[in-house]
């Protein structure tokens, strides 16, 4: 339980990250940043499916599938140079995803 929700603080944590950088830093700084969440994505993907039922490890597992398809969108958005809507993205759907994943996490 610890290692998911330290995972899954990481991750939040490299997102917000992610946001300021969108505001200074350059395209190749941000989408650095994105690869960073895309591997801490990855650590949680790991851990979190090991929590729970076999009903809550596919409810886990489509909630996570859900953030990395936004989170490949993002990044993409960022290739193109659609700051504004990858800033959109992870502000409005990714981060507060993530932050209710968390709190549904504790306690267990």
């Amino acid at each position: 339980m610890k290692r998911v929700i330290l995972s899954c603080d990481y991750l939040i944590s490299d997102m917000e990250d992610g946001l300021h950088k969108m505001d200074k830093k350059g395209k190749d700084q941000i989408l650095q940043s994105f690869e960073q969440m895309m591997d801490r994505y990855e650590q949680l993907h790991i851990v979190a499916p090991t929590l729970g039922s076999h009903r809550d490890k596919g409810n886990i597992k489509a909630r996570l599938t859900r953030v990395k398809r936004e989170l490949q969108d993002a990044q993409t958005a960022v290739e193109f140079d659609q700051y504004e809507k990858a800033e959109e993205m992870l502000k409005s759907h990714l981060l507060p995803a993530l932050k209710r994943f968390r709190e549904g996490l504790w306690p267990r």
